[in-house]
């Protein structure tokens, strides 16, 4: 059995397989709805259910409290049609944005897995084939088999010219059901690997850069670093990242390189300095450095990367600093829980 679903006022029209979610079937026929986590954690595939009825699936009480429920709210990475649907499309039209590339499912090989720092880890997946993929854009990673199979979102660290070894910066959670694995992981493991999602890729133009992540955050601005560079992109490029010591700071060469390969500005900031720490650099969470040291925000693309609340946070505090709304993009990291 399959439904129809119809976007208002525009008309389109797709269909949903049983058992199917309504955003996994538009992507699949090429319809690129707005979305986030997919996984019922965010709101971003809020949608308005005019017409139809559905099952809400697993989507939190957080994302979708029972007032909205009431009102015909639905998160269409969560929800399944159980009769043919109106919606209507919240979707907001962006000049920059490229081509849609449909999500495909392949399965790779696990290569090496590195531990960066106490936290973070660098994994290498080799797919047969070639993953084209924008900049900034993340797929869903799969260990194990059948309805058994766990599933985790990462953002691929690597430039889209690398499409056949894939690389992603994981932060290993003890116990974690896929990042907890790492580092018995052997080589050759298989793993299901599904995309690309996101649209938070590195748009064109020729505007400055400015570039904010935490964590496992890093991930997506170094595929679009690495990708600027081997097109040889003009744009000035500011990178804020957060840690708490020098020793949670990854990559530090690598930047130190692409600084010799771009008009790059790294300014990695701490804070969780301990007395012995022996550190010059800006001190602080990534919100308090960007406020001492961005006074007009309004010439910038950004790109915000990593927990929600920082990506909130600072998000508020670019706007506040001039920054136009359809200049600022966010890639919140949700937890799987």
């Amino acid at each position: 059995m399959s439904y129809e679903v119809e976007l208002s006022p525009g008309g389109e029209v797709f269909e949903v397989a049983d058992g199917e979610t309504i955003l996994d079937a538009a992507l699949r026929q090429g319809i690129n709805l707005q979305y986030g986590c997919r996984h019922g954690n965010c709101s971003t595939c809020k949608y308005l259910v005019e017409d139809g009825e559905v099952d809400f699936g697993r989507a939190s009480a957080y994302s979708l409290p029972d007032s909205e429920r009431d009102d015909g709210y639905a998160l269409l990475c969560c929800a399944k049609p159980l009769s043919d649907l109106l919606i209507r499309d919240n979707r907001r039209p962006d000049a920059r944005a490229k081509p849609f590339l449909r999500p495909a499912e392949q399965t790779g090989a696990v290569g090496a897995c590195t531990q960066l720092t106490d936290e973070l880890w660098e994994m290498q997946v080799a797919v047969p084939t070639p993953l084209a993929f924008y900049a900034g854009q993340f797929a869903e990673l799969g260990l194990g088999d059948g309805d058994g199979r766990t599933w985790r979102s990462y953002s691929m660290a690597s430039a889209p010219a690398s499409a056949s070894t894939l690389s992603f910066l994981l932060k290993r959670i003890p116990g974690g059901a896929f990042s907890g694995r790492l580092d018995s992981l052997a080589a050759g493991a298989p793993v299901t690997v599904r995309g690309p999602f996101g649209s938070s890729y590195l748009r064109d133009g020729d505007r400055p850069v400015l570039m904010c992540a935490i964590g496992s955050g890093l991930s997506p601005v170094l595929s679009m670093l690495r990708d600027a560079a081997g097109r040889g992109d003009p744009r000035a490029f500011t990178v804020f990242y957060g840690a708490k010591r020098p020793g949670d700071l990854p990559y530090r060469e690598e930047f130190a390189t692409l600084a010799t390969r771009l008009d790059l500005r790294y300014v990695p900031t701490l804070d969780g300095l301990q007395a012995d720490d022996a550190w010059t650099g800006a001190v602080g969470t990534v919100t308090q450095t960007i406020q001492r040291e961005v006074d007009n925000a309004r010439p910038f693309d950004a790109y915000l990367c990593g927990a929600p609340p920082m990506c909130d946070t600072v998000g508020r505090l670019l706007l506040a600093k001039g920054l136009a709304e359809h200049q600022l993009f966010f890639d919140r990291f949700f937890a799987a829980s």
